[in-house]
């Protein structure tokens, strides 16, 4: 499954959700293609953000009160794109497979404000998916494996995640889960990290650093699949998300 990462990232939108108009995008394509094929019943979720686009997220509906989010939109559409975030939607499928009842929405717009994850919100908030505990959000994970940090976003979801884990908690930039905190809704980021072999960063794992300098690989041309790996991706999903989903 894992690998299915390279078939992805060759996928290229035009860019933003506001170049991609009023017709699924080709990663929007990819992704109910790749859905289907291994069986999962996906539902595509379409939103008007003006007169010329419309956004799409892709449902994956689970019988739990947890959700497991991964925005699948890009800005720039001449790289891979890998770690921000095809990773993270290659590893929300993952988790669906190991985890039929969780619900996976994969969402459009993170890159411009989060609209995706607003339209969320609301169906959320009129009760669409029933009784939701949480939105565990996910974000480049796509190196790191078992080596983690969480968003400084407190309530429940911080504190299960905490309780199982004695992992860094971290001021992040922009992210889904501010939308659906901002709703009311409990959220929180989750970013995987290599540990450094030497020097230092803003984030600790125990005694060692995190390499915080791959989240700055975003939108530009070193976000490769060279910078990811699919048994990183692996032990996050197995080793992390599942415990936190189960």
């Amino acid at each position: 499954m894992y690998d299915k990462i390279y078939d992805f990232c060759k996928v290229r939108n035009f860019g933003s959700i506001y170049k991609n108009g009023l017709t699924q995008t080709p990663r929007v394509k990819f992704l109910m293609d790749l859905t289907s094929e291994l069986g999962l019943n996906s539902e595509l979720h379409e939103f008007k953000v003006d007169e010329n686009t419309i956004g799409f997220n892709i449902v994956l509906r689970g019988s739990s009160s947890k959700i497991i989010t991964a925005h699948h939109d890009i800005v720039n559409p001449n790289i891979d794109n890998a770690n921000d975030n095809s990773a993270s939607v290659i590893n929300a499928i993952a988790t669906k497979l190991l985890k039929p009842e969780v619900t996976v929405v994969l969402l459009d717009g993170e890159e411009v404000g989060g609209l995706g994850a607003q339209y969320l919100s609301e169906q959320i908030l009129d009760g669409d998916f029933g009784e939701v505990d949480w939105v565990l959000n996910l974000e480049l994970t796509g190196r790191g494996g078992s080596t983690f940090f969480v968003g400084n976003y407190p309530g429940r979801l911080l504190d299960h995640i905490r309780g199982i884990f004695d992992c860094p908690i971290v001021s992040t930039p922009f992210n889904d889960s501010v939308i659906f905190r901002r709703n009311g809704i409990d959220s929180v980021v989750i970013n995987p990290l290599p540990i450094l072999e030497e020097g230092t960063s803003q984030v600790m794992w125990e005694s060692s650093y995190l390499d915080y300098s791959m989240l700055f690989n975003c939108h530009t041309k070193k976000d490769t699949l060279d910078t990811i790996s699919t048994e990183d991706m692996q032990k996050f999903v197995e080793g992390i998300i599942i415990p936190i989903v189960s």
